[in-house]
């Protein structure tokens, strides 16, 4: 890289960096004037260091003082190779302590040493290395064992870092990019050439983030950062990273201003880090630091457990290339059943695995470290004084979706697909090749938004074949498969403003409903809802509504009605079922247990309507059947819903439907129980 190259990453060339670098020419006034401003600033530094000389203040040494003419780092350090401008000297102290020798410290993470000397070196063992990163909106500092590493002349605003080779225990290179300008590509080239296992430590200086490109923080992020993403306007920022680590960094901090008028104050590491980051005995005396830590966590902390290894898929699954995005908040133990239930399904990449967490709760981010996922922490969203009204929880949820649909999307710019999870939905073994299978469906017909694997009717009375695809206008959500069209066109757009206490599934299901868009979910589910208590969710709650829940259990089923999925197709398959089903006399007593008994057959039962759209006589019905019977009738298909109750399958069917117009008997009575008030005189 040539010096001009150099200094226009920095920013503009100053007066002097532009006499310095001019090319050979005549002697020009202004070229004069700059030569004799430097000689004038050593003249006046000699007399002022004579006169202290003779007052027994100081000590005058052969050099002249280092003086900063307010260069960028790289033009100050070339002037003064040069010989133009005396070069800044280090102190150095024979009490420094060595490596490994005991020094009372203090410092700890968070905490800012003020001097510009390296802060003391505590003891470390042998196998590692003493690192001391401080970011921050004036001085930016890392040490290396006690050494400076990163002189104060070779930074700048943006982010500086250093390669450590952490097996030598030496350091390499140091860089330093105006992010606050520029986007960073030259970083990222940098970032991929580096050899194997190099440390990184990086550090902010002033404002970094303003023109920091996804590409940068990305790369980044694979050394193991999980803050890069959220590093903002004026933040102090210090990560100690590593090329090719299978794991996240303990070592990260993040600092944000109080005003956006202001800087944020400084933050730094002080850290014994190992020679790898994520080799067998740290991930090792990780696991044992966080089994003493953090309870209630059964056979993940026995003695015998180890990392689990990927199975190997028999070829290659086509959803095991998405991404897969896990809205996580604070439920560390729900978090780790979610992973590990992953880690058995066939097709899982854990590359395209990113937990995006609400919050900086510690357990949360220990659980993605002992499986070595991808994690992205984000400050807890809160509600302030900026905002229209109050948070609640809707919104807290609802935001964290946007913000990380938003980031996922970025990350992964050409994926066409990605799967969208959350932190209390343990997967079934056949998760991914349950979508993969759904994925052309999903391609060729633009009515659909999502593919779902979760069934809300799919209890262990009413849900029993596994092959069995439905077609529906509402959205459940609880682990869906979603495209970039389906992003870009319809969800990102309309997203709502906040802070309305708007939940973030009702307005999926608003705009899908005003789009004309359905979704696929199948008859067992794929997911099972694990969370006992979360925003929407308490025990008793659980126990009624997700307890009895089933979801497949094999690792491959042919999904048999792919071809009828089509909203076309679909109709016409549910008018042929309607026309061979058995209506159901459901009597006097609708709820009676034993209105439908076992077997194999297809039946039908049609309830009461006013109009086509009324269905709180199918929400009661739904009741009587124990289904989820809450707020609405979940998944319906124009006032159809299929379910597969005690073997047989059935289809309620709404009376003033179209199908219900066409198919049900002209002496059948629907179903009708305890009137509403509005109905007593029809």
């Amino acid at each position: 890289m040539t010096k001009a190259r150099r200094l226009r990453m920095r920013g503009p060339l100053t007066p002097l960096e532009k006499f310095l670098y001019w090319k050979k020419g005549p002697l020009t006034t202004e070229r004069l004037a700059i030569f004799l401003i430097i000689a004038l600033c050593y003249v006046n530094a000699q007399m002022i260091l004579a006169i202290y000389a003779e007052e027994g203040e100081v000590e005058v040494e052969d050099k002249l003082p280092h003086i900063d003419l307010g260069l960028n780092p790289v033009a100050q350090h070339e002037a003064e190779q040069a010989g133009l401008i005396p070069a800044a000297v280090e102190e150095h102290s024979d009490s420094k302590p060595k490596l490994g020798e005991k020094v009372a410290t203090n410092v700890e993470e968070g905490d800012v040493v003020a001097s510009d000397l390296c802060p003391p070196v505590p003891s470390c063992p042998s196998d590692h290395q003493h690192i001391y990163a401080e970011g921050g909106p004036r001085r930016v500092k890392v040490c290396l064992n006690g050494k400076d590493v990163l002189p104060a002349w070779k930074t700048a605003r943006g982010l500086n870092f250093v390669v450590i080779n952490s097996e030598r225990g030496t350091a390499g290179s140091v860089y330093n990019f105006d992010t606050y300008q520029n986007p960073g590509i030259d970083m990222v080239d940098i970032i991929n050439s580096l050899n194997e296992e190099r440390m990184v430590v990086f550090v902010s200086q002033d404002e970094a983030s303003s023109k920091l490109s996804m590409e940068a923080r990305l790369a980044i992020e694979k050394l193991g950062s999980t803050l890069i993403h959220d590093l903002g306007w004026r933040d102090s920022w210090a990560f100690i990273g590593q090329v090719g680590t299978t794991t996240i960094s303990p070592y990260e901090a993040k600092k944000r201003p109080i005003d956006s008028n202001e800087w944020a104050v400084p933050v730094a590491l002080s850290q014994c880090v190992p020679t790898m980051i994520d080799s067998p005995a740290v991930l090792a005396e990780s696991h044992h630091e966080f089994c003493a830590t953090y309870d209630n966590y059964g056979d993940f902390c026995k003695r015998s457990w180890t990392r689990p290894v990927l199975p190997s898929p028999v070829q290659p699954m086509l959803a095991g290339s998405f991404p897969v995005m896990i809205v996580a908040g604070n439920r560390g133990g729900y978090l780790r059943q979610v992973i590990a239930s992953m880690f058995k399904a066939p097709g899982f990449v854990k590359e395209q695995v990113v937990v995006f967490q609400d919050g900086y709760e510690e357990e949360t981010f220990a659980v993605a470290r002992q499986f070595g996922i991808r994690l992205v922490r984000f400050p807890k969203t809160d509600s302030n004084v900026h905002k229209e009204d109050t948070f609640n929880h809707a919104d807290h949820i609802a935001t964290n979706y946007k913000r990380s649909l938003d980031i996922i999307w970025e990350m992964y710019p050409t994926k066409e697909f990605i799967i969208v999870m959350e932190d209390d939905l343990v997967v079934a073994p056949d998760f991914f090749d349950y979508f993969s299978q759904l994925v052309p469906v999903l391609k060729r017909d633009k009515t659909l938004f999502s593919a779902s694997s979760w069934n809300d009717n799919g209890y262990q009375h009413a849900s029993s074949d596994p092959t069995m695809i439905y077609r529906s206008q509402f959205f459940p959500g609880l682990g869906w498969l979603m495209s970039h069209w389906a992003w870009m066109e319809v969800v990102q757009p309309s997203w709502p403003k906040c802070c309305q206490g708007h939940s973030w599934d009702l307005y999926m299901r608003e705009v899908l409903k005003s789009r004309g868009l359905d979704t696929l979910y199948p008859d067992v589910s794929r997911t099972f809802h694990i969370g006992k208590e979360g925003a929407n969710v308490f025990n008793e709650f659980f126990n009624g509504y997700f307890r009895q829940k089933v979801i497949a259990t094999g690792e491959h089923y042919d999904l048999t009605n792919l071809d009828k999925l089509d909203r076309a197709a679909y109709i016409t398959h549910i008018t042929e079922l309607i026309s061979v089903a058995t209506p159901i006399d459901w009597k006097d007593d609708p709820c009676d247990s034993q209105t439908i008994s076992e077997g194999k057959d297809v039946l039908v039962m049609f309830y009461y309507q006013r109009d086509s759209q009324e269905t709180r006589q199918a929400l009661a019905l739904a009741g009587c059947l124990h289904m989820w019977n809450v707020d609405i009738v979940r998944g319906m298909f124009n006032g159809v819903l299929r379910t597969h109750y005690r073997g047989n399958e059935l289809l309620l069917v709404g009376s003033m439907t179209k199908f219900g117009k066409e198919a049900m008997p002209v002496d059948y009575k629907p179903f009708r129980i305890a009137k509403y008030k509005d109905e007593m005189d029809d």
